[in-house]
């Protein structure tokens, strides 16, 4: 008896024990993870799954870290233990990765038919469903092509590629060096890497022989000054060769990543720079530049505030000073997906950009894409393909005169190595690669092209001809859920009401101050972490005013929420300088929308807010009129707006209760003439 009281005591010690320490190997796991030190998270995940098998949580985090670290079977076993395991909130993430991880081994009709399951999932949330959608075609696109000869082929360059991570090659202008970025044991200090086996990459350069060999160069033009025990990842030069863009990542595991700028001073490369907050934003990751031949334009990586999710590409444009870069602009929801779009190579023989993307339909893993329109923010979206694109990981596609390079780990399936191509005339060659049989099925991806990625309006400009009002929307991307440090469930994101400004003020309209106030007053109960203003300008007048104007208006939006008791600590103003011009399809009414801030509050709460609808005036209406058209009465349009004119001009921005409205009407009629409101779904 007294045995078996003994053992009793014991058992209960360790189930004592036991509780204490899971949260607090949870702790670590989660501060490992985020950090990107996945393979020693994976040992805490492990030991935490081991203990209490019911932690869907940490196992959906163990599975997650085998993926990070391509040990692909491990991943795939945890994944299937938690797809068979109902009611639970990360069910339908593990069935999504588990298909993912069959595409990737080219199984393709296996994936096909969970990516279908998974669209009827009840819980599923919407994002994984749309994602599914374009799996399912990229599955498709897969099987139609894969015995397809499309007369292109690439090789492994056997000369460079090591047993260790090699990637981002370009060719250096200046002496026709070959530069890339390399995880392989170089001269000089590297930190461990903790994502791989193996060290932080550092930028390495090879010279070609007269044999066509590739060889460890041997000039002045070293990179020692750039290179440190950190990460330095790809590169762009300037089309001299006298500048060079680079990515540095300074922080544990090859995080806190930024992009520096290094010049060719006497043979030498000088001591690099960060280039300014505009690129380098406080708070994001900024990497993978990719500069235009004409040096005016660099196009970069960041997962910063105001994207569609995961890491986006951006661009920004450069001022009249030396390295005085604007606001950067995110490239809009055609070309970004919620999940990663990567590696961002521009043509400026062939006016494209050509970018990784694991978002868009594609074979599996990363695959490389062209977006080719008459603007950036409307392009056709192109898989490019078969031999480019495998079921696995091919990126930093860039074309250096006649040769082309590649990244792509389908050899091993694990690392990374380069791959070449010949390019007689890169115009010719990629109008071929997105021509014919490319284009055929590759349009699969531009269908699921975001209308409303301009943040403009559900009809076209022709069609406005009588309506008195319009609804600006925003885009509806979803965003993937984030797990954090310690928080198990959402870091929750509310985009709240856009606020509008006249034609070159910064002045708060009475109904942005009305938003700004009804905000202030919702979030007193709540746990707010942050809110992040960003503010923009339409692209008339000179760059460096619309800068300044920006912040401005982002200023005046964050004194007005401080006079009303906001902490200004947590408020951060974002100055985004001016949304680009679209030509001639740059209408009046366009130009009114680019003329706003935006204001996002961050929690770790869950957050819901009341928000007003907005519409803008198109022509001259009286608020009676109005009120009437709405079924409401005029004071409760003041009560939303604050004082208004009686009558309306073009141009104003009225907020709307959306649940007040009694009758929102589609087309009714007002005296002599029409009057139609659209509603759209957006917010």
């Amino acid at each position: 008896m007294r045995k078996i009281l003994s053992s009793i005591v014991a058992m209960c010690l360790v189930a004592v024990l036991f509780a204490q320490s899971v949260p607090k190997m949870l702790e670590i796991a989660n501060d490992l993870y985020q950090n990107d030190r996945y393979l020693e998270a994976i040992e805490f995940y492990d030991r935490i799954v081991g203990i209490d098998r019911d932690n869907h949580f940490a196992r959906f985090r163990l599975a997650s870290c085998y993926h990070r670290t391509l040990q692909y079977e491990e991943a795939k076993s945890e994944f299937v233990r938690l797809s068979n395991i109902q009611n639970h909130e990360f069910r339908a993430r593990s069935l999504y990765n588990y298909a993912n991880l069959l595409k990737q081994e080219s199984r393709f009709k296996e994936a096909d038919s969970l990516y279908f399951f998974l669209i009827s999932v009840p819980d599923a949330e919407p994002y994984l469903v749309e994602l599914s959608r374009k799996q399912r075609e990229g599955c498709q696109l897969a099987l139609r092509q894969e015995k397809a000869d499309r007369g292109f082929s690439i090789q492994s360059l056997d000369d460079i590629n090591s047993r260790f991570h090699d990637f981002g090659a370009v060719i250096n202008p200046s002496n026709n060096q070959l530069v890339l970025a390399s995880t392989r044991k170089l001269a000089g200090s590297q930190y461990e890497g903790s994502q791989y086996e193996g060290l932080l990459p550092d930028l390495v350069s090879f010279e070609n022989r007269s044999n066509n060999r590739w060889r460890s160069s041997s000039s002045n033009q070293k990179f020692s000054n750039l290179n440190t025990q950190w990460a330095e990842g790809s590169g762009s030069f300037t089309k001299d060769g006298q500048t060079f863009y680079f990515s540095s990542c300074r922080g544990q595991g090859g995080a806190d990543c930024g992009i520096m700028v290094s010049y060719l001073e006497d043979g030498q490369w000088s001591e690099p720079q960060f280039l300014n907050e505009y690129i380098n934003e406080p708070g994001s990751e900024n990497k993978q530049p990719s500069i235009s031949a004409t040096g005016d334009t660099l196009f970069f990586v960041s997962n910063r505030t105001g994207g569609t999710g995961g890491s986006d590409i951006w661009m920004s444009l450069k001022g009249l000073e030396k390295e005085s870069w604007t606001p950067a602009i995110n490239m809009g929801a055609v070309i970004n997906t919620p999940e990663n779009e990567i590696t961002p190579y521009y043509s400026s023989a062939f006016e494209c950009l050509l970018f990784a993307s694991d978002g868009h339909v594609g074979y599996g893993g990363y695959d490389l894409f062209a977006a080719k329109g008459e603007s950036f923010f409307e392009p056709q979206i192109y898989n490019l393909g078969d031999p480019f694109n495998s079921t696995w990981d091919d990126t930093y596609f860039n074309i250096s005169d006649t040769v082309g390079f590649l990244a792509t780990n389908r050899e091993d399936h694990e690392i990374l190595n380069i791959s070449y191509f010949g390019v007689s005339n890169e115009r010719l060659f990629l109008s071929l690669l997105i021509s014919g049989e490319s284009l055929i099925d590759a349009r699969l991806a531009s269908k699921f092209k975001d209308v409303q990625s301009l943040d403009l309006v559900t009809f076209r400009v022709e069609d406005y001809a009588g309506y008195d009002l319009y609804e600006p929307i925003r885009p509806s991307k979803p965003k993937p859920r984030i797990l954090q440090n310690n928080v198990i469930g959402e870091v929750n994101e509310f985009v709240f009401e856009r606020l509008f400004f006249s034609y070159g003020l910064a002045e708060l309209r009475p109904e942005a101050q009305s938003a700004l106030a009804s905000l202030a007053s919702q979030i007193e109960s709540k746990a707010v972490e942050s809110i992040e203003i960003l503010a923009f300008t339409d692209s008339i007048g000179p760059t460096q005013a619309n800068i300044i104007l920006s912040k401005n208006r982002g200023n005046s939006a964050k004194d007005y929420l401080v006079s009303l008791g906001v902490d200004s600590a947590i408020i951060n103003v974002l100055p985004r300088g001016e949304l680009p011009s679209e030509g001639v399809n740059d209408h009046w009414f366009k130009r009114i929308l680019k003329r706003r801030v935006e204001v996002i509050v961050k929690a770790r709460e869950p957050l819901n807010f009341e928000v007003a609808m907005p519409y803008i005036v198109r022509k001259t209406i009286t608020i009676k009129r109005l009120a009437t058209a709405l079924g409401i009465t005029e004071d409760q349009l003041k009560q939303w707006n604050g004082e208004l004119n009686a009558m309306l001009t073009a141009g104003e921005t009225i907020r709307i209760m959306p649940n007040e409205v009694k009758d929102t009407p589609v087309s009714m009629v007002v005296g002599e003439e029409d009057f139609s409101m659209f509603v759209s779904g957006g917010s």
